[in-house]
C-alpha cells in the first residue's frame, strides 16, 4: 500500500525522550477509507534499488508493519530544513551552531492533519491513531522500548560502531546536491570520510567491534527462546523494526553482494539477515 512521488521536497532520529508522549487518543479507522500518509525520505540515484537510510527506513517499515497506505515524497539533503519548516515539522535536535536541526523521517497525515518528526515519535503516533491488528509498542512495553533504543542506538552503542564502517559509501548513492551536502557536513564532523574506515585491516577490525556489540544484542534475542526470530518471541514489535530497518539500510548501502554484507549477514546464524528479510521486504 505504498506509492511514490518524484523527487521534490524531505528528518534523523532523536529517540524516545526527544518528544513528550502527548498524543491524541486512538480511535478505530477504516484502512480502506484512509488517504495515503506522506513519508518524506531522502532519494538515491537508483531508486529502484530501494530506500537506503537506516533512519527513514524505521518509519517506512513501521507504516508497512501497521498496514497503512502511504506514499513517498523524496527530498534532497540541502532542502530538508526548508521543507520541514514549510510543513510545520518540529526540529529533532540542535546543530553545532545552536540552530534547530531538521532531519528525516517526517510524516504528514492528511487524515488527521498531523506532521510528525522522528522515527520513534512516528511509531508512537501510528499506534495512538491507528488501532490495527498489530501494535508497534504494545501497552506495558513503553519503558522496555525506550531502554532498548538507548542501548542499541545511543552515542556509544552498537549502531554508531557500525555507522563508521559504511558512512564513506553513502555519498556514492546520492544525487549530486545531496552528495555534496553529505560530504561537506560529515567531513566537518568526522574528518575525511575515505580515511575514517578504509577497506582492509582497519575496516575488518571495526566490523569485529560492531559484531562484539551485536553479540550482546543477540544474547537479548536468545532470551526469547530457541529458534525465535523476534525479541519478544513470535510477534514482532518496534524493537525488531528498529533492528530490521538498520540492517536493510546497511545491506543497501554496502550492496547485497559486498564482502561487508556477507560478513554481517553471517553473524549469529544469519539472525540479522533473517530479521531484515522478515520485516523489510516491502520497503
Amino acid at each position: 500500500m505504498h506509492s511514490q512521488q518524484a523527487p521534490q521536497e524531505a528528518t534523523l532520529h532523536a529517540g524516545p525522550s526527544a518528544h513528550p508522549r502527548v498524543l491524541p487518543p486512538a480511535r478505530p479507522r477504516s484502512i480502506m477509507a484512509l488517504e495515503e500518509i506522506i513519508l518524506y525520505d531522502i532519494p538515491r540515484k537508483e531508486l529502484e534499488k530501494g530506500a537506503w537510510s537506516p533512519n527513514t527506513l524505521k518509519a517506512r517499515l513501521a507504516l508497512a508493519f501497521k498496514g497503512l497506505p502511504y506514499k513517498t515524497v523524496w527530498i534532497e539533503y540541502p532542502d530538508i530544513a526548508a521543507h520541514c519548516q514549510k510543513i510545520g515539522a518540529k526540529p529533532t535536535g540542535t546543530n553545532d551552531d545552536g540552530t534547530p536541526a531538521y532531519t528525516l523521517p517526517v510524516i504528514r497525515d492528511p487524515n488527521t492533519n498531523a506532521v510528525v518528526s522522528d522515527s520513534y515519535a512516528i511509531a508512537e503516533y501510528l499506534d495512538a491513531n491507528y488501532a490495527t491488528t498489530r501494535s508497534l509498542i504494545p501497552a506495558g512495553t513503553e519503558g522496555f522500548h525506550a531502554a532498548f533504543f538507548s542501548a542499541i542506538a545511543g552515542p556509544h552503542a552498537v549502531f554508531p560502531q557500525t555507522y563508521i564502517t559504511y558512512v564513506a559509501h553513502v555519498p556514492g548513492l546520492l544525487n549530486p546536491s545531496s552528495e555534496e551536502y553529505f560530504i561537506r557536513t560529515r567531513t566537518a564532523r568526522l574528518g575525511k570520510l575515505e580515511e575514517l574506515c578504509p577497506r582492509g585491516p582497519v575496516r575488518d577490525a571495526q566490523l569485529e567491534k560492531s559484531k562484539a556489540g551485536f553479540d550482546v544484542v543477540a544474547s537479548w534475542y536468545d532470551k526469547a527462546g530457541k529458534d525465535k526470530l523476534y525479541l519478544t518471541g513470535d510477534t514482532p514489535v518496534w524493537a525488531d523494526v528498529i533492528v530490521a530497518a538498520y540492517m536493510v539500510g546497511v545491506k543497501r548501502i554496502f550492496g547485497p553482494d559486498s564482502d561487508e554484507w556477507k560478513k554481517i549477514s553471517s553473524w549469529h546464524g544469519g539472525r540479522w539477515a533473517k530479521l531484515a528479510d522478515a520485516l523489510g521486504t516491502s520497503s
